[in-house]
Formats: C-alpha cells, structure tokens, sequence
C-alpha cells in the first residue's frame, strides 16, 4: 500500500478534520479513501499489530518530540464499536485490552466554538497473569458529539469511530524480544521436566 503514496505525502487530519471525515461516515457521505480505511479494532484475533499491518495501512512518521528522531508511526482508521449497552463497550482482543488512559476531553468547532465531539486516550495491554504489559501502542479516539449530531437520525450508525493510532516501534520491539525470550524460557523449562520424568519412570520401572 505505500506504494500508492506520493513521495512527499503527509496525511496530518486535525482533531477537527477527523470529526468532519467521521461525520461523512456515519452520514453515508463519504468516499472510499486509501488514507482512511476500516479496520476491526476490537474483539477477538484483533491484536493491533495483525489489523494494523504494514501491508494493510498507510503508516506515517509521527514526531512529538520536535528533535526529528522519533521512533514512532501514525496511521488513522475507522473502526466500529462493541456496545455492550448505551453507556459501556468492550475494548478488548485475545490477547489484552485497548485500556482508558484519560477522561473524554472535547473537541471544539475552531471557528463557532461549539462542541462537535470528543477524544479519549486508550493505550493497549497484554494480559500477563496478573500484571498488564504495555507494549507502546496509543490510540486516540473520536466520537461525534454536540453540534456534528445535527443532521443525523436513528437511520444512521454512529457506533463508527476515527483512531489516531500510534504505535513506538522501540518500545514494541523491546516487548516482542522479551515475550520471545519469556516463551523460549518456558519452552526449556517444559521440555527439561518431561524430560526429567521419563528418567524418573525409567529408574521406577527398574
């Protein structure tokens, strides 16, 4: 898919561009695009890392720290929620859970003023027994919200939303050497006590 980029191209949406293209969604008004695709976020098999593939999205270079050196990538998608009920959904994968790591905080028309959404900030975790592992994925995500509810009616699915994804290639690195090692540590420790036990049925049997 990056092929398809123009050398030079940079897809920057501001918070209020991404509530504008999420209206056009929901209102059945928007065009395929490349830029913005639809990806399934939530629910099983859904780990970000198979959903959010090189091969399957146009990811970006994503620089927060003005020094031109960062180590992460932004990609936007649409995604539908899981509704458990009209105030709880399920963000969870097999393997862990996008998890809130902020209050909702609105989004503001820059001209009127007037609240047109809302953002929140969810980072994902692996489940690890008891302790939850991060693995330096963020994701903003957008809902239509105030003034962007106009001109929508119980015919349209709102349950659609814009992610901001980014992922900290350094971070999920570290993290994809670390669950290699866990698992190839546990692998010896399985085969060394099979092991163990058929010399120990060995000597029984003797």
């Amino acid at each position: 898919m990056a092929d398809n980029i123009p050398i030079g191209f940079h897809f920057r949406p501001s918070e209020e561009e991404l509530i504008f293209l999420l209206w056009l969604k929901v209102a059945n008004q928007l065009d395929e695009t490349d830029h913005v695709k639809e990806n399934i976020l939530y629910g099983e098999s859904a780990e970000p890392w198979d959903v959010l593939g090189d091969d399957d999205v146009c990811w970006q270079f994503y620089d927060d720290s003005g020094k031109g050196a960062s180590t992460k990538r932004m990609v936007c998608v649409f995604t539908k929620l899981k509704k458990l009920s009209s105030k709880k959904t399920a963000r969870t994968t097999s393997l862990g859970m996008w998890d809130e790591e902020t209050k909702s905080y609105l989004v503001e028309d820059m001209i009127t003023g007037e609240k047109i959404g809302s953002r929140r900030m969810l980072s994902y975790v692996l489940n690890s027994g008891s302790k939850r592992v991060k693995v330096g994925w963020i994701m903003h995500e957008y809902l239509v919200d105030g003034a962007s509810l106009n001109g929508l009616n119980n015919s349209h699915n709102t349950d659609y939303v814009p992610c901001r994804t980014i992922k900290d290639d350094s971070k999920y690195t570290k993290v994809k050497e670390s669950r290699k090692k866990g698992k190839i540590a546990k692998e010896k420790e399985v085969g060394n006590r099979v092991r163990c036990e058929v010399v120990l049925g060995k000597k029984v049997h003797k």
